[in-house]
């Protein structure tokens, strides 16, 4: 298993950790995802991990080449809608609008 994206070692509401490299985790040796990057003096993670980069190492470079054949994709097929906003200001805004948009439909309905 690759993981790309930032963890969250405190849960959802921890703080992100970002990464530089993907994330490689072996899922039938390590089912819990526990021997990753070693952290805290190894108190999470594992040494080991290390060791798996000297005889592994070449996997990145297929991974590397399928993202190169997928990026133009992204550029000819772009998204047909924006990302879901779950923060307070987008749902203000969007508030704001309904508001709006009803008090003008009050304000013709009653002329």
């Amino acid at each position: 298993m690759w993981v790309f994206s930032p963890s969250q070692p405190g849960g959802w509401l921890g703080e992100k950790t970002h990464m530089d490299v993907p994330v490689l985790v072996n899922l039938r040796l390590d089912p819990f995802e526990r021997t990753a990057w070693a952290q805290n003096l190894t108190a999470e993670g594992s040494v080991a991990y290390w060791n798996w980069f000297v005889y592994e190492f070449w996997r990145f470079v297929l991974v590397q080449d399928v993202l190169a054949k997928e990026v133009p994709t992204f550029l000819e097929y772009p998204p047909m809608q924006s990302g879901a906003s779950f923060n307070l200001d987008a749902l203000k805004v969007e508030l704001g609008k309904k508001m709006a948009e009803a008090a003008a439909a009050a304000k013709g309905a009653s002329q």
